[in-house]
């Protein structure tokens, strides 16, 4: 997990303006902006809508943590009262004899630094459980190398992501995703799509590789992968044409 936050870290500026490519990216190309923006169409479309699941998340997670500080901070007082009318009689009489004693700050800087701690903490479990159960985005974000047109993600952090995952950890470690529930992994379907965004990263290197030979193309020249991207059985396609 170190290691693929130390990517994410080394490529982060680059990816939070992956969708957005700066006026250096479209001089160094030598097109127009509205050009260079239908080129990775397909590649911010994908990144659009992750995004849009993950901000999904995060108001889930503000307004669950705004619920539980209400509560928690008015709730228990409410019900008391509820309950019981007399109650309030008795609240103010304690409040007025901390008032006196000046231990009544105290007693509300306590009561919010728990209120607030606990409300926070809520937020960001809820954050975290209506993230993880966008599974859908994890397949996504592997998706993105197959994409048609440019993928200026795959183009900067493809060679580092396959170097990750076929040489720097070990074999053993992939297998076991083979194992199902009998799994050991924390979050196996994030690191399915770690594998998959790697696998994928081939395919495309693979399918750019050929377009350029089969199109007289020196190595090197960007591509643009046509409509329908990069066929998910490149590889298998390609190994039955040299079986044969």
């Amino acid at each position: 997990r170190t290691k693929v936050q130390n990517i994410l870290r080394k490529h982060k500026g680059f990816l939070q303006a992956a969708y957005n490519p700066s006026p250096e990216v479209v001089l160094a190309d030598g097109d127009d902006p509205s050009l260079i923006k239908k080129k990775y169409a397909a590649e911010n479309s994908i990144i659009d809508g992750v995004m849009a699941n993950e901000r999904s998340a995060f108001l889930c997670g503000i307004a669950l943590s705004g619920l539980v500080f209400a509560t928690v901070r008015f709730g228990p007082r409410y019900l008391a009262v509820k309950i019981n009318p007399d109650k309030i009689k008795k609240l103010k009489e304690a409040d007025e004899i901390a008032e006196k004693a000046n231990t009544r700050w105290i007693q509300k800087t306590a009561a919010f630094l728990f209120e607030a701690s606990f409300g926070a903490w809520a937020g960001w479990r809820g954050y975290n459980i209506v993230s993880s159960q966008n599974k859908n985005s994890y397949e996504e974000i592997a998706k993105i190398p197959l994409c048609a047109g440019r993928s200026s993600v795959s183009e900067k952090v493809c060679p580092d992501w396959v170097t990750l995952v076929h040489k720097e950890i070990p074999p053993p470690f992939w297998r076991n995703l083979d194992d199902g529930e009998e799994c050991k992994l924390n979050d196996p379907q994030r690191w399915r799509s770690v594998r998959d965004f790697s696998d994928n990263c081939i395919k495309r290197k693979v399918f750019e590789d050929t377009y350029r030979k089969r199109n007289g193309l020196s190595p090197g020249t960007a591509v643009d992968i046509p409509e329908g991207g990069v066929p998910v059985d490149i590889l298998l396609s390609l190994n039955k044409k040299t079986s044969d």
